[in-house]
């Protein structure tokens, strides 16, 4: 008498012993689960959620980009002689540059400029009486005991001064106070400033007497 037949092995075996339904079950469930690894996959690599705006969102220029057009990127350039004030400048008497590292004031006799950070040589102290054509400095830095030097510029209709300021340096701008766009100018009591990438320029309109300063340096006309 002839024993059973053998049952078929592997693949083919499986799918007669589950039977239709269950196979169908069971090819289910392994889509789900290789569908849940390619996710976990995608997540972990960084691949889920990418899309063409976030990428430009990336690698679009943030507070850095704007820092790179801060003034003093580089030495300002010193015009040769102070040009007239521009038609249409602002009346401002207070401003601050973009950046806010520098404040300016201008007042009845003077236009002066604070910068809270520089990366220039600390230069001397300057007399009051000085002419900015002959400059003489009046006492090392070392000798402004109890302030600091390099932080304030002053320019009068007889020239520009370097002064000692007594205390601790300037601090920048506060989140109030009004701000010179780039390539804008203000103009008041004979004395005119003007804003762009490269630096603050100040001068006194009827002497041509002036600054321009930036965080990288400074010069004076």
């Amino acid at each position: 008498m002839e024993g059973p037949a053998p049952r078929p092995r592997g693949l083919r075996g499986l799918v007669q012993r589950l039977g239709p339904r269950l196979t169908a079950l069971a090819v289910v469930d392994l889509v789900l689960v290789l569908g849940a690894v390619t996710v976990a996959g995608l997540v972990l690599t960084g691949g889920l959620g990418r899309t063409a705006g976030s990428d430009q969102s990336s690698q679009s220029p943030g507070p850095s980009g704007t820092a790179a057009l801060e003034e003093g990127v580089s030495s300002p350039t010193i015009p040769a002689t102070a040009a007239k004030p521009p038609a249409g400048a602002l009346t401002l008497t207070e401003f601050a540059a973009p950046s806010r590292n520098i404040v300016c004031r201008i007042g009845p006799d003077s236009a002066t400029c604070t910068i809270a950070s520089f990366a220039y040589p600390t230069p001397p102290v300057t007399s009051a009486s000085a002419s900015s054509s002959t400059s003489t400095s009046s006492s090392s830095p070392t000798a402004c005991t109890g302030g600091t030097v390099g932080h304030l510029f002053v320019v009068t209709k007889d020239g520009v001064q370097i002064p000692c300021l007594p205390g601790p340096a300037p601090a920048a701008a506060p989140a109030g106070m009004p701000v010179l766009a780039y390539g804008t100018a203000t103009s008041v009591n004979g004395f005119t400033c003007s804003s762009d990438p490269s630096g603050i320029l100040c001068r006194h309109d009827e002497s041509g007497h002036g600054f321009k300063i930036a965080r990288a340096g400074f010069g004076t006309l």
